[in-house]
């Protein structure tokens, strides 16, 4: 592509990248409005009763209506996902995943696009929403590559229930997996931005994926119809990946020792600086997984643990980067985060905030944005009472506490006591300390030196574990 000269760049945007972002973006505000069933068996199911979506980037942004579902209709969804289980289970698992090969592709050939329509939808700023298309794209290349070699295991149904924290990549990447390794899928995405799923399924329809395979019910009421479907004693696993009570309550299903469980529910991602070699870049990073995507990802850190001794040096720094933290609109260029995710979202922070005022010691600046409701300005607190909850559990939002530590050893036995979720991390040049960090602490992924931002919101992906 030809170098476009800096006078002609819109004053929107710094870089090409993000002109053609903004395209593909205003592309997706002037797609065309439609109506958004459930999708079961093949079949459009509506109700009649709507409801509106609205994009977190601007609440002006109206996106679709949706079909409430009528009670039932999860279980509706099992029944009709179990009757395609035999026949789709007998496929050859290379023949099941030729089918989701075009959206591969489609994927890969409209990357931004993609990105533009993840971030209409939960308010990602293109660096977030792409990496979250690249992340689908890691996964589904795995997922297809190893189907040849895939011998197959019992089969049934499989519900894969998600929230806005991965609003592609997570959601897709198991029901994929699932759906290859012989399974038919209920999908129940979180209902503030469905869609990226709807598009998926659309997608798979048109790749002549045998109707019911795949199912999709999205619902304004999705605390009940999700707690109808997890504890539907015919499925054969649930997928819960996300944060928030909706995701809290899925330890405790109705399980059986039949049932399999993908446990990716958002923690604390808590990270300890140790001695590290350069404290400004370790600021900065710790900074960036704290409050990228408005603190919502998978692996959003909201706990930095630091020792006495190195408390004032971390703090400074911190504090110092924070003043250049933009809060704005996803679209630019110049933005590092956009919105929380709902207004819902919002009200909980400035709760938060209000409650917290006496313990933060840095805020970033405010968002200027015209509309912005649903825009936040992160912050850190210190020194909170041990009854505080931000001190143990995760907030889900653009909060980071710093708790502080008598030593190397105080560190790692607040860690233990921490709920890790999928990632914790360490920020150290000590070996040994990254050593014990390795070997003793249970999350999934240990980031060492690194922002989490870069972390996949898929984890342990393998066909065997459907």
């Amino acid at each position: 592509m030809a170098q476009i000269s800096e006078a002609k760049i819109p004053e929107t945007q710094r870089t090409e990248e993000g002109r053609l972002f903004e395209k593909e973006f205003d592309t997706v505000l002037g797609g065309e409005k439609r109506d958004y069933p459930c999708y079961i068996g093949g079949l459009k199911i509506g109700s009649g009763n709507l409801f509106y979506l609205c994009s977190p980037v601007d609440e002006s942004i109206r996106y679709g209506s949706f079909q409430e579902p009528e009670a039932g209709t999860m279980r509706a969804a099992v029944a009709e996902a179990g009757k395609k289980v035999s026949e789709w289970s007998r496929v050859p698992a290379e023949k099941r995943a030729s089918y989701f090969v075009p959206y591969l592709n489609g994927l890969k050939a409209r990357r931004m696009h993609y990105a533009a329509l993840v971030s209409v939808a939960s308010g990602m700023v293109r660096e977030d929403a792409l990496f979250e298309v690249d992340s689908l794209i890691s996964a589904l290349e795995k997922l297809i590559a190893d189907s040849p070699s895939f011998k197959g295991r019992k089969s049934g149904v499989w519900a894969v229930i998600t929230q806005h924290n991965s609003p592609l990549a997570s959601p897709v990447a198991y029901a994929v997996g699932a759906m290859i390794a012989g399974n038919a899928v209920v999908m129940n995405p979180s209902n503030t931005c469905p869609m990226p799923i709807y598009d998926f399924y659309s997608t798979t329809e048109r790749s002549g994926l045998p109707g019911g395979v795949l199912n999709l019910v999205v619902d304004r009421n999705e605390y009940e119809s999700t707690q109808e479907l997890a504890n539907d004693m015919s499925l054969r696993g649930v997928v819960a990946s996300g944060s928030g009570d909706r995701m809290e309550d899925m330890m405790f299903l109705q399980i059986d020792d039949e049932l399999r469980f993908v446990n990716n529910l958002k923690g604390m991602s808590p990270c300890i600086v140790y001695r590290p070699g350069d404290m400004k870049a370790a600021a900065r990073m710790i900074l960036e997984s704290a409050f990228a995507y408005s603190g919502q990802r998978i692996h959003s850190c909201s706990k930095v643990i630091v020792t006495m001794d190195e408390q004032k040096q971390l703090v400074d720094a911190l504090v110092e980067r924070m003043k250049d933290l933009v809060v704005g609109d996803p679209v630019l260029d110049t933005t590092f985060t956009g919105p929380v995710i709902s207004m819902e979202a919002a009200e909980r922070f400035s709760e938060l905030a209000l409650e917290n005022a006496a313990f933060t010691i840095s805020k970033a600046p405010r968002c200027m944005e015209p509309n912005a409701a649903n825009y936040v300005s992160p912050f850190i607190v210190s020194g909170l009472d041990e009854e505080n909850e931000l001190d143990f559990m995760d907030s889900g939002l653009p909060i980071l506490d710093v708790k502080v530590v008598p030593d190397l050893e105080g560190a790692f036995e607040e860690l233990s006591n921490t709920e890790c979720g999928m990632s914790a991390g360490i920020f150290s040049k000590n070996a040994e300390a990254i050593a014990r960090l390795k070997s003793d602490c249970d999350a999934p992924v240990k980031y060492v030196n690194e922002s989490t931002r870069r972390l996949s919101p898929v984890v342990g992906l393998e066909l065997d574990r459907f």
